[in-house]
């Protein structure tokens, strides 16, 4: 059995469709800034499912056109990436949870996967090891994407923001002005520069 990516990939099913036009993952995807390497996060202002694939669709597109990718899953209170891809989550005994690289259907496309330890992120966030992770990471690929918490998470997604160049906002139409004023502020403060919006209904 196919996992949800590889279908809205391999389009065998016209029925299944991703979340928005996978040609639209494309476009965003072909507006990342030119140099590489990039670090690209994803994020929304309500907590959802949906950015999870959403990502994970943004992360094929780049791969689909010739780039190496590393897909990370930056959301380990509410971890989604393994059920798109159908994986099993890694077990909390190591020791370095960043190091777990798996590799997808895509042979241009890996994913760093939450484990199912309760441990708070917010310590990986903050540690000296994660940005020496995107350091390694920018060496062996041409795009890191991180499926990004939230707003409403509180700082987590502010400590992603800190180390990404640019950053697409999924947005639902009953969202608040004054929230996504918000996030867009906080994301500027960050260096994050927004290239691109993805509305839900």
């Amino acid at each position: 059995m196919q996992s949800p990516i590889e279908d809205i990939i391999c389009r065998k099913d016209e029925n299944k469709k991703g979340i928005v036009n996978f040609d639209q993952m494309k476009v965003i995807g072909s507006k990342v800034e030119k140099h590489d390497p990039s670090v690209l996060m994803v994020t929304s202002i309500p907590a959802g499912k949906s950015v999870g694939m959403i990502t994970a669709e943004l992360a094929a597109a780049m791969a689909l056109q010739g780039k190496r990718v590393l897909l990370v899953e930056g959301d380990w209170k509410k971890p989604s990436l393994h059920e798109w891809f159908h994986m099993e989550q890694p077990d909390g005994n190591h020791q370095e949870p960043l190091n777990l690289v798996f590799p997808t259907f895509l042979q241009s496309l890996d994913v760093v996967l939450a484990n199912d330890s309760s441990g708070n992120p917010i310590d990986i966030w903050l540690s000296p090891s994660f940005k020496q992770h995107i350091e390694s990471w920018q060496e062996t690929y041409d795009r890191v994407v991180l499926a990004a918490p939230s707003f409403h998470s509180g700082v987590e997604m502010e400590l992603l923001a800190e180390v990404c160049r640019e950053v697409v906002l999924v947005l639902q139409r009953k969202d608040k002005t004054e929230d996504i004023r918000k996030i867009q502020s906080k994301l500027e403060t960050a260096g994050c520069k927004v290239i691109g919006v993805i509305y839900q209904q």
